[in-house]
């Protein structure tokens, strides 16, 4: 699969339904979810605007994701209805105009929403650098 083009954040949140996708994307990296995907529906379906696609690596890390997004746009006056739980390896977030899909990354492999949803405008979240630090150095006299 060619590289998906990175997402234009700042075009992405002058819109409501672009902020609520930009808000999804934000809570999901903060838990250093895996090949986060924004998938533009608009011109395909009227059931909402944005599919937000992103990997998590076990069960635990796609809860963690799903947790933090919802508390994001909790805080933000935003809720959801979802489906999954903690045993679920496909976690859903709809938010109406903006749906997250948190899958392991077999799911994400197996159901493929990105070939199934090929006709719209697939973009990549800009990932964030990430860098561990260092824990400080504990020397005989600190």
């Amino acid at each position: 699969m060619p590289p998906k083009p990175t997402l234009d954040v700042k075009a992405l949140e002058t819109q409501v339904a672009g902020h609520k996708a930009a808000l999804i994307c934000q809570g999901a990296d903060e838990i250093k979810a895996l090949d986060i995907t924004v998938l533009d529906v608009r011109d395909q379906t009227i059931l909402t605007d944005y599919f937000i696609i992103a990997t998590g690596t076990s069960n635990t890390h796609i809860q963690s994701i799903a947790h933090n997004v919802l508390d994001k746009l909790r805080d933000n006056g935003i809720r959801a209805r979802s489906e999954g739980n903690s045993d679920s390896l496909w976690i859903v977030l709809d938010y109406g105009d903006a749906i997250l899909h948190v899958q392991s990354e077999e799911t994400r492999e197996f159901y493929d929403l990105e070939r199934l949803w090929a006709e719209a405008k697939i973009s990549a979240w800009p990932v964030q650098e990430r860098v561990e630090e260092a824990p400080p150095k504990r020397g005989i006299f600190s």
